[in-house]
């Protein structure tokens, strides 16, 4: 028997190794830097950070700074790993915000300390509050200086878990790169937290307990079948029968335990045949099935096998309700990820006495940093008569500000409910049927911008929006105008990057939500959001409606960003069933002027009846007119204007009382009307409007489509498999990248991409649009990127330089390119990212958008000025319908110095 001693000493043991971290930091900044700006780093002009000494007298320029310039602070944290500091003690803010606002808080710093640990061997680092830090061993030995890059849990989901090996006899620095964020923060302020977990022997995985997923338990019976749990693969796995790499974890399963009720079944969704590597998490999506029902309180034990060995288990507790209740339902997302969403059923039957579905959607975006399933956002709205309730995740409580993955998910969200009725006793599933196309878009804050984004694009799916307190675009929002970069840089590369996310602005879209009621709600006194805001929209809306109130503001005088009421007073109550009640057979009419927008087709829904398909030209926005007329028989026509416009349809739906035109003049041209999915109108000419019907239906194939218009963020909108090449002299780096993307994807988006070496890879009997790849290596590196040349719009040479356009071959130390193709079928995508050295490659994977509000479009070089910000940026732009390069939308700047 192991001695209480012996027990109480390994727990002290272990205490001791978590807290083995700095406590004292050597401290350098502030920085400048702008929202979402990736790889600005100033110091790098001196050496950077590795370089430079640490904790002298130097002072560094900034202009966040006395006499322009700052340096070395030494600082005492209150624990080891932790540290929070907002330089208020050399930077007087309120001077600075007096001009700048709140944009002028985003800084970003280096805090320094060193830390040793007792015994070597592996171990997990968890740092939240950062999305960068680095681990340098400092003992002079053969590594010596070895530099370990990690990604941060920024937003502390708990699923910032890295792995690293470290020695006995080595003194590292723990190197936290801090980066401010005003939207977290509310001020100057920044912090992180880190701790260092030693890895036990046979600890194979480490599970993340607080990123299991199970629906909600109601009346005893599941709601949804799906589940998640996500582990972590620990790096000291060992197979005999994979000779491939060791510490891969593969063939793996999940069981029951035997002291788990027998009548429950578990089954793993995705192929058995996944590769974890050493350092990645992977959520494992789940069907649960449950023999009977289920009394309350009920844990599940499960088992994780890998080759039909026990590696670990874990434990899942379910949360027990009633009908009637909100309820917790599980779904599986565009990406075959196990997401969640919360529902709130109606209070009375959605069947008239006809038996007509009578129900729609209220489909609720919550703020930034609110988690769905939350009391607080269930209870923000009381349940509607004649509503079901959504409250999507957005797939994070920080999401991606309801765009792009964001927006993807709302629609599973509600395409699983409308067709499922999860949850729905089956006695009752006849009464309570809902129309997915009429929709009551809500939303607060970040959830606000959410709704007005959602309407505008979708409109066709709307009775109307009730956005409070949202901000018009990102940009307006947190200044981007600031950004030290923008200095290094001519307008027309600022008007192409920003050109990259002008999809997601919202006062473009405004033309879409004429005709649509829409109320814009605020505190007066909202120091968060400004009404500014909400009134810019509210403007926009009214000036192209030619009224003077389309909109409804409701301005609360003495209130602030939130306050009781803002969401379900009775002033709000009454205009949803106002709505409600209005359109309980139809959507709001067509008005008789309108013009439908779209900056890019793949994030747009149809307005009008009308989808734009494909732009002329893809960095500009695509628009067309409608002027709807009665002709001498009195029949409905309508009479186009278009603009950037190569193709697009009308839909059949939704059915308008009004009813659809016989026949349409496009840009003077007469047609009968025709509709989706068969036909189509299309104009080849890019400069004559020449318009013709088309019944073909494989222009996708060779063609960009909404399937595949970008930019690079849409790769992630998509199933998608990252391929690492191996004819490398440094497979390690393109291993570590294909982590780096994933574990990135997984902690802001819960994604979990499965890898892949290129040797591995078998192509699908049968291409589809839900094969999406991301290739490590250019196509001598990279087998799969050799095998897909031919459809590659850049080329690669043997000396590992590469063309695009019109450029001369890239072949400068630094120097890496990431960009779009089309996959085999031409209905999915290809992210590349190779370099010309390993540096390159770094720069490259770097510049790979993971959120939201990055200026990335459908190619770009960068070189080793990627320190600069954009200012790195060697040559940028977009492909064209054809995927050539769009030379009325590309950049291509100087050699590098």
């Amino acid at each position: 028997m192991i001695s209480l001693k012996l027990i109480i000493l390994k727990f002290f043991i272990l205490i001791k190794l978590i807290n083995s971290l700095p406590s004292e930091f050597n401290v350098i900044g502030p920085f400048p830097i702008g929202e979402r700006e990736e790889g600005l780093d100033s110091l790098k002009a001196y050496g950077g950070i590795f370089e430079i000494p640490i904790g002298d007298d130097t002072m560094y320029p900034s202009e966040l700074g006395t006499n322009g310039v700052v340096g070395w602070e030494k600082v005492q944290s209150t624990s080891g790993g932790y540290l929070s500091i907002d330089w208020s003690d050399i930077v007087d803010w309120s001077f600075l915000q007096q001009t700048w606002g709140w944009s002028i808080w985003l800084w970003y710093g280096y805090a320094i300390g060193s830390f040793n640990v007792e015994n070597s061997g592996s171990y997990i680092i968890n740092c939240s509050g950062t999305r960068q830090y680095f681990i340098q061993s400092t003992t002079t030995t053969n590594t010596n200086n070895q530099i370990f890059e990690f990604s941060g849990d920024f937003y502390g989901y708990g699923t910032g878990q890295q792995l690293i090996h470290l020695n006995q006899s080595t003194t590292y620095n723990l190197i936290v790169r801090m980066q401010s964020s005003v939207r977290l923060s509310q001020s100057p302020n920044s912090q992180f937290s880190c701790s260092l977990t030693p890895i036990q022997n046979n600890q194979y995985i480490t599970v993340l307990n607080s990123e299991t997923l199970i629906s909600d338990l109601i009346n005893g019976e599941l709601a949804t079948p799906f589940a998640t749990i996500t582990i972590f693969n620990n790096g000291i796995y060992s197979n005999d029968n994979n000779d491939k790499n060791n510490n891969i974890i593969d063939l793996i399963n999940v069981t029951v335990n035997n002291n788990t009720q027998s009548i429950i079944d578990v089954k793993l969704l995705n192929n058995s045949n996944l590769n974890i590597l050493a350092g990645q998490k992977m959520s494992l999506p789940l069907e649960i099935t449950i023999g009977s029902q289920i009394n309350c309180p009920f844990n599940l034990t499960l088992n994780i096998e890998s080759n039909g060995e026990i590696i670990g288990e874990t434990v899942i507790e379910f949360n027990c309700t009633e009908w009637g209740n909100p309820y917790l339902y599980t779904f599986l997302d565009y990406d075959n990820t196990v997401q969640y969403a919360i529902a709130i059923p109606p209070t009375e039957s959605c069947s008239d006495s006809e038996g007509e579905t009578i129900c729609g959607v209220m489909l609720a975006t919550h703020g930034a940093g609110v988690e769905a399933s939350s009391p607080f956002w269930m209870n923000a709205i009381p349940p509607q008569q004649s509503l079901w309730i959504i409250l999507p995740t957005g797939r994070r409580s920080w999401g991606y500000d309801w765009e792009s993955s964001s927006r993807l998910n709302v629609m599973s969200s509600i395409d699983y409910l409308v067709n499922n009725l999860p949850g729905v006793p089956n006695q009752l599933k006849s009464q309570y049927q809902v129309n997915g196309e009429k929709i009551l878009f809500v939303g607060h804050s970040c959830g606000g911008h959410g709704c007005v984004s959602l309407l505008s694009r979708f409109g066709d799916m709307a009775i109307g929006g009730m956005c409070a307190a949202g901000f018009v675009k990102l940009q307006f929002y947190v200044f981007y105008n600031t950004r030290p970069g923008f200095s290094y840089i001519d307008p027309s590369l600022q008007g192409l990057l920003m050109a990259s996310i002008a999809e997601n602005d919202n006062d473009l879209y405004t033309s879409n939500i004429v005709g649509i009621p829409l109320m814009v709600r605020y505190g007066e006194n909202d120091t968060n959001v400004n009404p500014w805001h909400s009134r810019r929209i509210a403007r926009m809306v009214d000036e192209q409606s030619n009224q003077l109130s389309s909109v409804t503001i409701s301005e609360v005088p003495n209130s602030g960003h939130w306050f009781d009421g803002i969401l379900n007073d009775q002033y709000v109550l009454n205009w949803y069933n106002q709505l409600t009640e209005s359109s309980l057979f139809s959507q709001p009419p067509i008005p008789k002027v309108i013009t439908v927008t779209s900056h890019n087709p793949s994030s747009s829904g149809s307005r009008a009846n009308i989808k734009i398909l494909q732009t002329i030209n893809p960095s500009r926005v695509a628009k067309i007119q409608i002027v709807q007329i009665n002709n001498e028989q009195g029949e409905l026509v309508w009479i186009l204007s278009t603009q950037n416009v190569r193709r697009f349809g009308f839909q059949s739906t939704p059915i308008r009382t009004q009813g659809l035109p016989i026949s349409v003049t496009i840009d003077g041209q007469p047609f009968t009307t025709e509709f989706l999915p068969t036909t189509h109108f299309a104009r080849l000419d890019k400069w004559l409007p020449d318009w013709n019907t088309t019944t073909d239906t494989t222009w996708t194939q060779t063609e960009r489509s909404p399937l595949t218009s970008g930019p690079i963020r849409q790769i992630f909108e998509k199933p998608f498999t990252i391929i690492y090449g191996t004819n490398s002299t440094n497979i390690d780096l393109f291993q570590w990248g294909s982590v780096f993307i994933s574990n990135f994807y997984n902690t802001y988006g819960r994604g979990s991409p499965n890898i892949l070496a290129d040797i591995d890879f078998v192509e699908p009997e049968i291409c589809s649009s839900n094969d999406n790849y991301i290739l490590l290596g250019n196509s001598f590196q990279n087998l799969v990127t050799s095998k897909y040349q031919s459809l590659l719009p850049v080329v690669f040479n043997w000396d590992n330089s590469f063309s695009v356009g019109p450029s001369s071959p890239y072949s400068y130390p630094g120097t890496g390119i990431l960009f779009l193709a089309p996959n085999p079928c031409g209905q999915g995508l290809i992210l590349v990212v190779a370099g010309y050295d390993d540096q390159g490659f770094n720069n490259a994977l770097h510049s790979i958008p993971q959120r939201s509000g990055v200026l990335v479009p459908d190619f770009m070089v960068v070189g080793n000025d990627i320190w600069k910000g954009a200012g790195g940026i060697i040559s940028t732009g977009f492909w064209d319908p054809n995927w050539f390069v769009s030379l009325d939308s590309s950049y291509f700047g100087f050699t590098p110095f």
